[in-house]
């Protein structure tokens, strides 16, 4: 009588395994579930190796998502994924690939490590509010070693990069090469610092709210000598240069 209670309860902890297992991502992720900026299309595979065709967060799309999770950090309460998404090589594309850790304890705060993330500069630029007009392009890459996030900055260190930035001019986009920024966490915030060498001649502090709703910049610049003419006549908008001939701002 008792083997057949084993033989039952095992049976049972395999169907459910199998169940667990093989469950279709599509019938756990409810686009009712998710917050109103985000839609999810697509979804295929498992809740553990899963993909969708698109996700769109605050109208920003995100072709070829897809993700591994691990079981075993589920054993302990934390939710360990291997996500990619969007094309690396193309330039038009918002794309991404990392690893993402979520505990079930702190659903709010996320770390992540080796995250690699394109962003095209002219869809983020236009959702951003700046205190000027930008027309502007390339492609922005970030680079976190490690990242410890929600709802303030915890930890975070790595890198930022303006590839191929151009911004549009009276003739045409206007070459200003790249720029590289160092990331971390300035108290509860986002900190960016930019250094020379760039055609600019640019290096600047600013802080970014870990709400994402306002920022601070201060810096200084001295435009290269061949940049065109209409960019050393803007630059006299924020003043006179100083004896070495940068011109210092803040935001």
């Amino acid at each position: 009588m008792k083997a057949k209670i084993l033989w039952t309860f095992a049976a049972v902890v395999v169907f459910l395994f199998f169940v667990v297992l093989y469950m279709p991502a599509s019938q756990v992720i409810n686009p009712q579930m998710l917050p109103k900026n985000v839609n999810i299309y697509g979804v295929s595979g498992t809740v553990w190796h899963g993909k969708a065709q698109a996700v769109v967060i605050d109208g920003i799309p995100v072709t070829d998502v897809a993700w591994d999770i691990a079981g075993f950090p589920l054993l302990i309460g934390q939710l360990s994924a291997d996500v990619k998404g969007g094309n690396l090589r193309d330039a038009n594309e918002v794309s991404f690939k990392g690893a993402v850790n979520v505990s079930a304890f702190s659903p709010e705060q996320v770390n992540a490590d080796d995250v690699l993330l394109f962003l095209p500069v002219d869809r983020i630029l236009a959702h951003i509010q700046l205190p000027l007009p930008v027309d502007a392009g390339g492609r922005f890459r970030v680079r976190l070693d490690d990242f410890s996030f929600g709802p303030e900055c915890q930890s975070m260190a790595g890198h930022g990069d303006w590839l191929n930035a151009t911004v549009a001019g009276t003739r045409g986009p206007i070459d200003f090469g790249n720029y590289s920024a160092q990331l971390s966490c300035e108290g509860k915030d986002i900190g960016i610092t930019v250094t020379e060498p760039n055609k600019l001649g640019l290096t600047l502090q600013a802080v970014l709210a870990a709400n994402f709703n306002g920022f601070s910049v201060q810096g200084k610049f001295k435009p290269e000598a061949d940049l065109p003419e209409e960019v050393h006549q803007a630059a006299a908008i924020f003043g006179a240069p100083d004896a070495d001939g940068y011109i210092s701002f803040s935001l």
